[in-house]
């Protein structure tokens, strides 16, 4: 809590005056029901005119007031939550961006998104809960229960009777109602990832005419988010109708006493009705009372899912070595991985290997023999469990991350693009980058041709997730965007495997002019992509089961021969080659 309580300083301002406001607006209410007593005792019962409309007008300019209150509480309470939720959705999307891939891993994207969005409403809500209805329902309650008090003791006897009596219910379901606001935001975060799931993966889906099946994922998922909802509703609907009746059966013990004190002349039939009125005031102030501590435990549920978010830290932190790397050299040293909580045997095992400054690697082995994740712990996007790998001669631990990343350059398998233009998304590599170097970049991927074919060349438009382009299109951006980088190591993970054998034969004639001097590690499953490689590293189980160029493998390693003979794209080049 003590985060928020921070968070909420900047805010302190609007947080001090819509209090403020809003005990003018709660004295203003207190005054009507007296005023309305004199009118009917001074004015009504002895037929003075003058008095009706001495206090009429008073009541007037009350409400009046009371509405002035009431509009600066609302203004200054609103300017507080929003600029709370905005400055929480910030610190909360920043401190998801450190995530590491473990991080990320543990949290579905559904949840995330639910916590990011729900989760910081309901916090929003809090704060105009507590700085406009937590303020007005207590003083309501203790103003009206010291009118009464002052106006005649006695009647006072049935309000202060039932007060205990409410609160008691308001607890009893409050203990009730936690669990299940626990378990309905965690149908939320199911509903959010099937959501989520679907959109992302919606051309798939077209694809294998799955619509039937995703329309019941989310149809499972939203009923048992209803059934959560009408559980947790239930709970809530039941405690109205109990507090209405507590509260009439005080109205009738209320009328029932004041009932004996007129016909005793102790009291006047004005100040009875003001009596009723703050009576009721008292009731609808516990009973809103009531409803605000129950959105409060929501929150404490939300409040705690963002905590999680913020206590989890990133298993991933940069050194103190701000500086870039001398050189492109990377060295493996008896490394070992597993990935965050996965059992069994390790992805990758005994891995040693050098790869020389300027060299060009190739990486070749069976699905889930260890390439990607080899790749992956080059950038620490995770850490090896066992040995070290370094960058220039140093552990990359020791790198601040900004210097290790910013030193490599990455074409992921999962090819990734944001909306806006091509152009903006190829400057992703380099935000100061020319047009011209934009466009040079854009040739050696082979990506010009087409996005110049593109009624709006390179300020065509890139829907969510480029969807609006094909595989190869995406591959070709995101390999001019990591050229625009001009790394000092790059990776090329099956950079090319959406585009035709002769497309590809053209990519890597022009890379091999633009990626000289750079250290290039590039994993591949065609021969074709691997044979110019300076050497071929080939991984299985997850150890490297040779290494070499592609004609010592040819000699030397028979899974390497096999791999070669079961390719047709391999088939008009010469093993001796």
């Amino acid at each position: 809590m003590r985060r928020f309580v921070h968070l909420l300083r900047p805010h302190a301002l609007w947080l001090v005056l819509a209090p403020i406001a809003m005990m003018v607006e709660v004295a203003m209410d207190l005054m009507q029901p007296k005023l309305m007593s004199r009118i009917v005792d001074d004015g009504i019962a002895l037929g003075d005119q003058a008095a009706i409309y001495r206090h009429g007008l008073r009541m007037l300019l009350y409400a009046f007031v009371g509405l002035l209150g009431g509009y600066a509480c609302t203004l200054c309470s609103s300017r507080a939550a929003l600029g709370f939720g905005d400055d929480l959705r910030r610190r909360l999307f920043r401190h998801i961006q450190r995530f590491s891939f473990a991080e990320t891993d543990k949290f579905t994207t559904g949840s995330l998104v639910t916590r990011l969005t729900n989760d910081v409403q309901v916090m929003q809500h809090v704060v105009i809960m507590i700085t406009r209805m937590l303020i007005r329902s207590p003083l309501l309650l203790l103003g009206s229960i010291y009118l009464v008090l002052t106006t005649n003791p006695r009647i006072a006897v049935p309000l202060l009777l039932a007060a205990p009596v409410l609160s008691g219910l308001v607890a009893w379901k409050i203990r009730r109602m936690r669990p299940q606001f626990e378990l309905m935001q965690k149908r939320i975060d199911d509903v959010n990832g099937v959501m989520q799931e679907n959109l992302t993966g919606i051309r798939v889906v077209k694809a294998f005419a799955n619509e039937d099946h995703e329309r019941k994922r989310f149809d499972d998922a939203n009923a048992r988010l209803t059934d959560t909802s009408i559980a947790t509703g239930k709970i809530m609907v039941t405690l109205g109708p109990w507090l209405g009746f507590v509260q009439h059966l005080t109205v009738i013990a209320i009328l029932f006493v004041a009932a004996r004190d007129v016909d005793r002349r102790l009291i006047r039939i004005g100040e009875v009705a003001a009596i009723l009125n703050y009576a009721t005031q008292v009731m609808m102030s516990l009973i809103m009372m009531s409803f605000h501590v129950m959105h409060f435990s929501r929150a404490i549920v939300s409040a705690r899912r963002i905590t999680e978010v913020f206590d989890t830290a990133p298993s991933i932190r940069g050194g103190g070595v701000h500086t870039p790397p001398p050189d492109g050299s990377i060295a493996f040293r008896d490394v070992a991985f597993r990935y965050p909580g996965a059992a069994g045997d390790p992805v990758l095992h005994g891995i040693t290997l050098d790869i020389r400054d300027g060299e060009h690697l190739a990486v070749m082995g069976a699905t889930g023999s260890g390439k990607t994740s080899l790749a992956n712990l080059v950038p620490r996007f995770y850490d090896p469990v066992e040995g070290d790998v370094r960058l220039g001669g140093r552990d990359v631990r020791e790198y601040s991350l900004e210097a290790l990343r910013g030193a490599i350059g990455i074409v992921m398998q999962d090819t990734r693009l944001f909306s806006g233009t091509i152009a903006e998304n190829i400057r992703w590599g380099d935000d100061d980058a020319s047009d011209e170097d934009v466009r040079h970049a854009a040739r050696i991927a082979g990506a010009d041709d087409f996005i110049t074919s593109f009624a709006d060349g390179y300020d065509t438009p890139i829907a969510q997730g480029g969807v609006t382009l094909s595989g190869g299109q995406k591959q070709r951006i995101a390999i001019a965007r990591a050229l625009l980088k001009k790394p000092k190591v790059l990776i090329l993970d099956d950079s090319t495997s959406a585009v035709d054998v002769i497309t590809e034969g053209r990519i890597q004639d022009a890379l091999r002019a633009e990626m000289k001097g750079m250290t290039v590690v590039k994993i591949a499953q065609r021969i074709s992509s691997v044979v110019d490689a300076d050497r071929i590293a080939l991984l299985e189980n997850g150890r490297i089961a040779a290494l070499g160029p592609h004609a010592e493998l040819l000699e030397t390693s028979a899974a390497y021969r096999d791999i070669c003979d079961s390719q047709n794209a391999f088939r008009g080049v010469n093993h001796a080659s």
